[in-house]
């Protein structure tokens, strides 16, 4: 049987009503998109660093420390849901994806995390920053895919802001669904200060 090596990935988590209001969608739209697999609500998230596979357990509780130290010298900020995206072909997309009214709280902090992680000798994909949440992958049909111009502010009529209080570090468990464990959280500013009382 073949042995997975654990996964790590630095991500913003999501609040529940946001992923309530995703799966709401889902509900409603599913049956015209033929996606090979759906993401678990659980398992919602915005990622700001992968870091792949880390065999070293120094290496990675120093990477942890240090993005600790980063991430309380942030305050928290709050973020917008805006619509539905996708990447790949038009007409037969990798990721199917919500999208996020821009911040530049979001991409300070990423760049923040980024760097740090690179500084530590963690290899990165060197891909512009694209915050999204994956909520599906693989188009599965020999129909075409077909995005809707009512795609684009899905989410403009419901509570669409969640606040961002911490960041999550992450291990993957492709045996398990949800398959995304958070094994280490680090508060923002605000947070880190109520923690210290």
């Amino acid at each position: 049987m073949k042995k997975h090596h654990p996964h790590f990935f630095i991500a913003v988590p999501i609040e529940d009503h946001i992923g309530n209001n995703i799966k709401k969608w889902i509900s409603t739209n599913k049956n015209e998109l033929a996606f090979k697999s759906w993401v678990h609500p659980e398992d919602y998230h915005i990622t700001l660093a992968f870091l792949g596979n880390v065999e070293d357990t120094n290496k990675l509780e120093k990477i942890k420390g240090v993005v600790r130290e980063i991430v309380a010298m942030n305050s928290s900020f709050q973020l917008k849901v805006k619509g539905i995206d996708i990447f790949g072909k038009k007409d037969s997309p990798r990721i199917l994806w919500v999208s996020l009214e821009e911040s530049k709280a979001l991409v300070d902090l990423q760049q923040k995390v980024f760097k740090a992680c690179l500084e530590n000798g963690i290899k990165l994909d060197s891909k512009p920053f694209a915050p999204h949440i994956t909520i599906a992958r693989k188009w599965n049909s020999e129909e075409p895919f077909h995005y809707s111009n009512d795609y684009i502010h899905v989410f403009s009529e419901v509570e669409n802001e969640f606040n961002i209080k911490q960041i999550h570090f992450y291990e993957t468990h492709l045996d398990r669904i949800p398959k995304y464990e958070a094994i280490d959280i680090f508060p923002l500013y605000s947070d880190a200060l109520q923690g210290e009382k």
